[in-house]
């Protein structure tokens, strides 16, 4: 359950630290609790596909087998214990599922190569330049029945919910199912995709799930209705006053049907603090955190890193404090928790 006013922080455990293992994670918690986190968000932990790898380490949304863990980050018992301590602190701990696609030496593929995307009698993709992946067909029962399991199966280690990669682009069908199995309790945080992106699709004659209609099986989407616009502000391309037309405009859109998170970086975007200074952020965040919805942190961002961590190779966060971005996001999480 998401009431609204919570801090989710994203973390990428591989360069998190220089160690890149949970435990490191783990030992960060008091400085995340003392922040004022609610929801810990993990990217991928599983083990990365080898085949047609992008980078030396990988992609960790190229997924070798979804029931494993990535022995560089650690053990199970080691995940467990990092589940265990982040609900002893009051906080919860989420993880990325990537169901749209896997990688191409998928351990699901050797097993059930029916449960695949074929275009042309050959398997593949529909969006061409994700070359180290292979698409799943989400349409069919027996996937949504495999793809079921694969959740239970996390969730009886303890964790609370679910951030589903370009959930948009994967049946509905499933997530209704997968809802309805799981109960409201564990968490579903929908990568809803971009409206660019989405009239690529179109482009290509792919259909993906309009935001509206994603609700209430899910309780949180991505802003990515009003992200692009919001670069294009930072970019200094269009006034606030046209920024805040289409956030407005959106939220009448989505009404109280459900909540959007307020994200202004994530691991596929770049820093918000390597193009605008600290004024200009701290009017932006201080203004933009109002809205309903929760605050959305990528790790380091509290900080004002901006240096982007490399999603294929091991590329640590730079930890170096700016005390006035940090005050900015201090400021910005009381304003959350207050509202």
């Amino acid at each position: 359950m998401v009431k609204g006013n919570e801090i989710i922080y994203q973390i990428f455990v591989r360069n998190y630290s220089q160690e890149g293992t949970f435990q490191a994670v783990q030992q960060d918690l008091n400085r995340l609790k003392e922040l004022g986190v609610d929801i810990i968000y993990l990217m991928p932990i599983h083990e990365i596909g080898i085949k047609n790898r992008k980078g030396t380490w990988g992609s960790p949304y190229a997924i070798k087998d979804y029931y494993s863990i990535s022995k560089d980050l650690g053990t199970k018992d080691d995940f467990i214990s990092l589940i265990t301590t982040t609900h002893k602190m009051g906080m919860k701990i989420i993880m990325d599922m990537v169901f749209n696609h896997t990688s191409p030496d998928s351990v699901m593929l050797e097993k059930h190569p029916e449960y695949y995307f074929y275009k042309d009698g050959k398997l593949g993709n529909r969006v061409g330049d994700w070359s180290d992946i292979i698409d799943l067909d989400t349409s069919r029962e027996d996937t949504q029945s495999y793809l079921l399991d694969v959740l239970k199966y996390w969730v009886s280690l303890g964790v609370d919910g679910f951030r589903f990669d370009v959930a948009s682009m994967i049946s509905l069908d499933f997530f209704k199912k997968a809802r309805t199995e799981l109960g409201k309790d564990i968490i579903f945080f929908a990568e809803s995709i971009d409206y660019d992106f989405v009239n690529y699709l179109k482009s290509l004659g792919y259909s993906s799930t309009p935001d509206i209609d994603m609700y209430p099986t899910f309780d949180l989407l991505y802003n990515y209705s009003w992200f692009r616009p919001l670069e294009r502000y930072l970019k200094n391309e269009i006034s606030y006053e046209k920024l805040k037309c289409v956030i407005n405009e959106d939220y009448e859109y989505i009404g109280d049907k459900g909540l959007r998170i307020i994200c202004f970086e994530n691991h596929d975007t770049e820093r918000i603090a390597a193009y605008i200074n600290e004024d200009k952020l701290k009017n932006i965040v201080l203004d933009l955190v109002k809205y309903k919805g929760p605050l959305f942190i990528y790790m380091g961002q509290e900080y004002g890193a901006e240096h982007r961590p490399d999603l294929f190779e091991k590329d640590p966060v730079i930890w170096k404090i700016n005390e006035k971005v940090l005050e900015i996001y201090k400021e910005a999480i009381k304003i959350k928790k207050s509202n």
